[in-house]
């Protein structure tokens, strides 16, 4: 069986190959489809963002992971295989939040988490028997689910190696589409895992991101995986919730386990407008000019600049584009 991944650009217009660049990071979504296909099932992947799709190329099955902002660009790209007869699978949060539109796009729908899923997608068409929706109810464990990254050689990327230690948030922020997803829920990968995963990157990518929502949603935990992280001297950014400025020991572990910059999303200064959009833990402890003044007294000095607050080693920049 020959299985063809794509990751669509936001968009392009006709004829126009100008918008392809070379310097994009590894997009993780297909290398974790990869890394959960049968071994015995060719792979070939194309990114949109930087090389031609070969439409032409005969293949089986095209799948695509799709964002609402690459959803139009996916579209066009289904139906181009869709004109060849090749059908289509489409997952990723788009799939999941608008199931009803994408399937007017996509032989089959995948609603939810891929990885209890897709082994059965694939039986479904060795054997010609695919459904039109694959829906995977509640959390799947993340163990053992490890990215195949054989499929971004010959490509040019930068030297940023993405790894997902954790999935989803416990918070509820009423705009935000990965508590919908997700239920406001994290799964957490084991740390073992992580740091393999880690150290077999570490040798070409000169810093690691933890594209986590919320590397901090579980406190005890991100602090496990940080104390583990401090032996490998690496250097790493992510995204954190606002409590992280409240817990001493959390800021130290930052610092030592390589912690270059978490961004941290303020979305308001309005007190009004987060009990709205029901981020009021943002508002905790004094909110954000007590955050601003612990890091001060504890850390030693602070700078402001950007549009998120940003921990760098014992320097937080701080700041958020206002609503």
């Amino acid at each position: 069986m020959r299985l063809t991944l794509v990751h669509p650009c936001i968009g392009r217009r006709a004829g126009d190959r100008s918008y392809i660049l070379t310097w994009q990071m590894e997009p993780l979504p297909p290398a974790l489809i990869a890394g959960i296909t049968p071994k015995d099932v060719d792979v070939r992947f194309y990114d949109d963002r930087m090389e031609e799709i070969p439409f032409d190329e005969p293949t089986d099955l095209v799948a695509l992971s799709v964002e609402t902002y690459t959803a139009r660009r996916a579209y066009q790209i289904a139906s181009e295989y869709r004109k060849r007869r090749v059908p289509v699978v489409m997952g990723g949060f788009h799939a999941s939040l608008c199931p009803d539109e994408v399937g007017r796009h996509a032989e089959s729908v995948v609603v939810g988490e891929a990885e209890a899923l897709w082994p059965e997608v694939i039986d479904d068409y060795r054997h010609g028997r695919p459904r039109k929706l694959y829906r995977q109810e509640g959390r799947t464990s993340l163990a053992g689910a490890s990215p195949n990254r054989r499929i971004f050689r010959g490509k040019r990327y930068l030297g940023v190696g993405l790894i997902e230690a954790g999935r989803g948030c416990h918070f509820k922020c009423d705009f935000c589409a990965v508590q919908t997803v997700f239920n406001a829920t994290q799964t957490r990968r084991p740390v073992d895992e992580i740091l393999a995963e880690i150290e077999a990157i570490r040798h070409e990518k000169k810093l690691i991101f933890f594209v986590d929502d919320n590397i901090t949603s579980n406190l005890a935990q991100a602090k496990e995986l940080f104390r583990a992280l401090i032996p490998l001297k690496v250097r790493w950014v992510s995204q954190a919730s606002i409590n992280v400025a409240h817990d001493e020991e959390l800021l130290d572990l930052l610092e030592r386990s390589g912690c270059m910059g978490v961004l941290i999303g303020f979305e308001t200064l309005n007190p009004d407008n987060l009990r709205a959009m029901n981020k009021t833990f943002n508002t905790m402890r004094g909110g954000y000019q007590e955050a601003k003044r612990a890091e001060r007294s504890t850390r030693g000095r602070a700078s402001c600049a950007g549009p998120r607050t940003r921990s760098t080693g014992r320097t937080v920049s701080c700041s958020a584009t206002t609503s």
